[in-house]
Parts: structure tokens; C-alpha cells; sequence
């Protein structure tokens, strides 16, 4: 087993040219199932079995090893097995048949309002673009509209007398969706002055434009997005997609009807949308262990 496992390092170290990093944790994770494996008379590569690696991957989680260490030890195994079956050592890897880690949906960023605001004042308002761009922020977290709504919204979309945006107006399930008076105001704002100046006499029905008067396009709106965060130095993995979770946990949070919220954000199903109002619960739960003083006495 031994000669196996020097050699199967040497070959990530000189042919996949691995880092040390690397090749320290494939090391680690190896040394781990051979002391497993000898402490279970198993001495031999092509005696192991899947129902042993079953049992040795439970004794992690048993040991109570995080599921980011057990998923990235199964990796090594199977890069390990692998290669021992490339090399005829052994007949089938004890690793077919074995599933990895479900790994959990990463919950979604959500920014304080304090950080909204932040980074909606980051725009110049005095340029054409910081215009635009102020426009495009302020409408994507007034509505929850998805990026690629507000990159394909046109100009008869907007209703800004009555202050409004309509989606999906060709299709059955249409969307109207109420826009806040400073969102109005920008969206007012682009239209009549800045939007002029990027159409440059061109014709163009897309209401999101870019320099060239083409209209914006998704790569370029994550760039102003990565750029006004950067500037407000929130320290947050911020995209485009962050304000239109925000939107939806920010109305959850004031009180409004987790039906209607999702109306406006075009779910299909509630289940999508209670992914908010669990986000919340959990905030208000961590908050209430923390702070409320018996709480934190208890816990003592």
C-alpha cells in the first residue's frame, strides 16, 4: 500500500504537476484511509471494498469532520482509485456506487439597508453614465426584477406618471410592478437626458444602453455592479442578482405578503420565495440567542 500511495504522489507532483498545497491534502487525506484501513487488517489496495469506504467516509462524519473535509476526501479517493485502475493494480474502484455530499443551497447575500444605500450613491450623477448607471440600481431594487428582465426592459415598458414597469405584457402571466418615487426620479432622469446622449442619434427601443448606444449588456452591468461595490467598500460577494434578493427580503421584512412579493419577483412556486422569509427567521432567531438577556444567560 505504501509503494502504491509514494508513487501515486510522485505522479501528481511530476506529471499533474499539482501544487504543494495540493499535494498536502490529497497526502493527509490518503495517510488518514491507510491507518483506517490497517487498523481493519486491510493491507492490500485491491482488497478494499466499496462497503469499506462506506464506512470509512461514515467514520468521518461520525468524527464529526465538516462536510467540506469529507467531500474533498472523497475527491481524493476517487483520483486515488483511479489511478490505481489505470494502472491495473486493482480491478474496480471501491468508489463506484458512492455519492458525494449533498451539499446544502447556499443561502443568498442580502445587504443591510444601510448598504443599499451606499452603494445606490455611488453612480456620478453628473455623467451621462453614473446617470445610467444610478437608473439601472435603483430600478433593479425598487422592482426584483431579474438582470435579465431589466436588460431587456424596453421604453414602452415604463409608466413613470403613474410610476410602474410591465413585464411579460405579450404572455399570460404578466407582471406590473410599482416602482418608488426615487426610482422615478433616476429612471426620469436617464430617459430624458442621459439616454439621448448614448443613443447618439441611433434608433434603439431597449430602455438600458451602453456607451455605443448598443443595448447593456449582461457582462457589462456585473462590471458596474463589481466597480460601485468596490467603491463603497462593502465587503460582500455583491452581483447583480443581490439587490433583487434584497428586494424580496426587505419587503419580507417590513410586513408585506409573501404572495405578493411573489407576484412581483415572477416565482412560480412559494417555495422559492419562503427561501427569504427562512432567511429571516434564522436572522431574527441568531439575534434574539445573542441579545435578549436571558437568552444569553441560558447559554452560559
Amino acid at each position: 500500500m505504501e509503494r502504491s500511495y509514494m508513487n501515486f504522489c510522485n505522479y501528481l507532483l511530476t506529471k499533474k504537476k499539482i501544487s504543494a498545497n495540493t499535494l498536502s491534502s490529497y497526502q493527509r487525506d490518503l495517510r488518514q484511509l491507510m491507518t483506517y484501513l490497517q487498523a481493519k487488517n486491510i493491507t492490500s489496495w485491491a482488497s478494499v471494498t466499496d462497503r469499506d469506504m462506506k464506512k470509512y467516509f461514515a467514520s468521518l462524519k461520525k468524527a464529526q469532520k465538516s462536510e467540506a473535509t469529507i467531500s474533498r476526501s472523497m475527491s481524493t479517493m476517487r483520483c486515488f482509485f483511479k489511478y490505481l485502475l489505470s494502472r491495473k493494480m486493482i480491478a474496480v474502484s471501491p468508489m463506484v456506487g458512492i455519492k458525494g455530499l449533498k451539499s446544502a443551497a447556499p443561502q443568498p447575500e442580502i445587504l443591510t439597508n444601510e448598504e443599499v444605500e451606499l452603494l445606490l450613491w455611488q453612480p456620478d450623477v453628473l455623467t451621462v453614465k453614473g446617470i445610467r448607471d444610478k437608473a439601472m440600481l435603483e430600478v433593479l431594487y425598487a422592482s426584483g426584477i431579474r438582470v435579465s428582465e431589466l436588460l431587456t426592459l424596453q421604453v414602452s415598458d415604463v409608466n413613470l406618471d403613474i410610476g410602474y414597469l410591465m413585464l411579460n405584457h405579450h404572455e399570460e402571466k404578466e407582471r406590473i410592478i410599482p416602482l418608488y418615487s426615487l426610482a422615478v426620479q433616476a429612471l426620469r432622469t436617464y430617459m430624458n437626458e442621459s439616454r439621448r446622449q448614448l443613443l447618439n442619434g441611433q434608433k434603439e427601443n431597449t430602455l438600458f444602453l451602453n456607451t455605443s448606444g448598443q443595448p447593456m449588456t449582461r457582462q457589462g452591468f456585473w462590471k458596474l455592479v463589481k466597480g460601485y461595490t468596490a467603491a463603497a467598500k462593502i465587503d460582500k460577494d455583491i452581483t447583480p442578482k443581490t439587490l433583487r434578493h434584497s428586494f424580496a427580503a426587505h419587503l419580507l421584512e417590513n410586513g408585506a405578503d409573501i404572495n405578493m412579493v411573489k407576484d412581483m419577483m415572477g416565482h412560480s412556486s412559494i417555495s422559492s420565495t419562503k427561501v427569504y422569509a427562512k432567511l429571516l427567521k434564522d436572522k431574527y432567531l441568531t439575534a434574539y440567542e445573542n441579545c435578549h438577556p436571558r437568552a444569553v444567560k441560558a447559554g452560559e
